[in-house]
This record gives C-alpha cells, structure tokens and sequence, in this order.
C-alpha cells in the first residue's frame, strides 16, 4: 500500500522515521537554532514557543493533530493515486527541492518533505502546497500528511485546484472574496480599488498558504483545524476577519502607499508582531462564527467563475497573438521557473485583470 511506498521511498533515502518531525532524532539539533531562535529552520520561525524542544513538552499539542487525518477523511485513503511526475523530480532542478530549502535547514528534513510532495503534487505544484505540507509535517507523520495533502487537493470540500503553477480556482475565489467585503464593509472594498489592489496579489497567504509564514504557531494550529473541519468556507469566513480585524489601518492610508497596504494585508509581522497573539487568535475566532454561508459562496463562486472564463478567453487569445509575433523572432527565450511570489502575483492579476 501507499504507507509501504513512502516507507520505501524514504528508506532509499536512508530516512526510517515514520513520526511527525518534531518527535524525530536529531529534529531540534539540526533545525531549532539551538539557543539562538534565529538560527533555527526558516518555517520554525514563527513558533512563538508553542513546540518545546524537552522531551515531553507537545504531548497535547501531538494529540490534537493526530485527529486531522480523521477530520478530512484522510484516514479512509488506502492508497494515493498515481501521479505524474514535476518536472525536474528528484533532482535539484526540482521547484520542490527548492521550496524545502526554503524551509527546513538540513537534508533528512528536506528530503522527507520532498518525497512528500512528489507523492501527491500531479504534474503541477504552488509554493502555498509547500507551505501546507512543511507546518503539517512537525505534527503528523509523513504518510498521513501526504493523504492529507490529496484530500485537500482532490475533495470539493477543501480546495481542488488551488495548488497548481496558474490556479484559476483561486482567481475565482479571490473574487469572491473581492465580493463579500464590498457587501460588509464597502469603504474598505472602494479604498482597496482606489489603491488598485487586486485580492489575488494578496490573498494568497491566506487561501493557498493558509496563513503559515503569516501568524504565530499557536493560534495557526486552530487555523488549520477549523479549515479541516470546515473545508473552504472556513477560509472565506477567514479572510473576512483579517479585513475585519485591520479595516481602520487601511482606511487610514492614503491611495498611494500601496506597500504600506500591502504590508498590512500580509499581516506583517514588523506591523503585528508575534507577542500580540490575542490579535491573532481573535481573527480566528471571529472566523469560525462569520456569517458567510455556503449557499453565499455557491452563487458568488457561479457569476466570478463564468466572469473569469470569459477573461481567460481574451487573456489566451492575446498570448496566442503574442506567441505567434514572438514565433517570428529567431531568438532563444529562457523561462524562468524560479518567479518569486511578486511576479507570480503580477500573472494572477493580470489573469484576472479585465
């Protein structure tokens, strides 16, 4: 079965842990930083102490995760379907091997995190997928992560399609999103337009991401339970509450200052720092009791969607024009892979510009 196939595959790479990350040999002493915090991995960098590094000291913490696999129905999944591979798969030209560097420090970390992910990304892959997978992996063993990982990219429920190089399905959300603060704080939406800030250059962190890199440890752990429970509803509940939460600091910025807004609607930590966790977890709280309703989002998700298909349309058929222009040119183009998430955010929006 799939367990069997990830044992193997990361027996190959000389790895035989089975356990979440945190419960691993040797996980602290190559990962924590020691003493220094700001040595530790790039992801442990908002722990904000809630995973203690003594023997004994996330026996709760481990419990609460070892219920996510159930709350998803990963559990039910005997084995995972077959994929087709990234490009560059398992070597370092891999966008995946690159994303582990970017959040583990030390290879048997990386690796794991790598077989992972190539067990479940089909052919196409977003940063937001490594994100997920790299806050799951300190609190739930490798195997379960990955059936994690394809119930959350395969179920209706949660959110297929988001994890893909051009995720449409997160355009059109992102949209509806754009729509549901017009109807609950219309001066926010206008001030947001004014500065014209495109939802899909910011959301992201919070839809695709789900927040890790973006809130403290502890109240990110409800985070990811209430989204497990609630499946993406939970998200557009949540992404109503960050607005909620920051509305005054953004109305108080002038058209202008589009880092300044940018700045808050990450959640920056220079502007809300990791000691203020109240602030957090009350964005999480008045999540879980938004008033967003599923059949509000149906038929939000309905009009974006047939908006978005009938951009798309045009946006192909200009890059068509443009690629049959550039067929004329003799010269050779190198892509590159490696965008980072400003350029990412510059496509997406131009996708969903009109």
């Amino acid at each position: 079965g799939m367990a069997d196939e990830l044992a193997s595959a990361l027996g190959k790479l000389g790895i035989n842990e089975s356990g979440p990350f945190i419960t691993q040999d040797k996980f602290w002493e190559n990962e924590g930083g020691g003493d220094n915090p700001a040595l530790c991995a790039p992801l442990l960098d908002r722990n904000s102490g809630l995973l203690g590094t003594a023997e004994g000291s996330n026996t709760e913490v481990l419990a609460r995760a070892a219920k996510w696999a159930a709350l998803c129905g990963a559990d039910t999944v005997k084995e995972l379907p077959k994929v087709t591979a990234l490009k560059g798969a398992g070597t370092s030209e891999s966008i995946i091997w690159r994303d582990a560097e970017r959040t583990f420090k030390t290879e048997p970390f990386r690796k794991q995190m790598i077989s992972v992910l190539e067990l479940v990304a089909d052919g196409d892959y977003h940063q937001g997928m490594g994100y997920f997978c790299g806050f799951m992996l300190l609190l739930v063993p490798p195997a379960d992560v990955a059936k994690i990982l394809h119930r959350v990219g395969t179920q209706d429920k949660y959110t297929p399609g988001y994890w893909k190089g051009q995720p449409e399905a997160f355009v059109r959300d992102a949209l509806v999103y754009q729509r549901l603060v017009k109807t609950r704080m219309p001066e926010v939406a206008a001030h947001l337009e004014k500065a014209s800030l495109v939802p899909e250059a910011y959301a992201q962190k919070w839809f695709v991401g789900l927040c890790v890199h973006t809130m403290p440890f502890a109240p990110l752990l409800e985070l990811f339970e209430a989204f497990l429970a609630e499946g993406n509803l939970f998200l557009f509940k949540l992404s109503v509450a960050i607005v909620e939460a920051i509305k005054d600091k953004i109305l108080e910025t002038k058209p202008g200052e589009v880092n300044k807004l940018f700045e808050l609607l990450r959640l920056d930590k220079k502007l809300f720092p990791d000691d203020n966790k109240d602030f957090f977890f009350a964005i999480v709280k008045a999540a879980k009791e938004g008033d967003v309703t599923a059949e509000e989002v149906k038929a939000l998700r309905e009009e974006e969607n047939t908006k978005l298909q009938e951009k798309l349309v045009k946006v192909r058929e200009r890059e068509a024009e443009l690629k049959a222009e550039d067929d004329d040119d003799d010269e050779i183009v190198f892509s590159d892979e490696d965008e980072d998430e400003e350029d990412e955010a510059a496509r997406l929006a131009r996708l969903a510009a009109a």
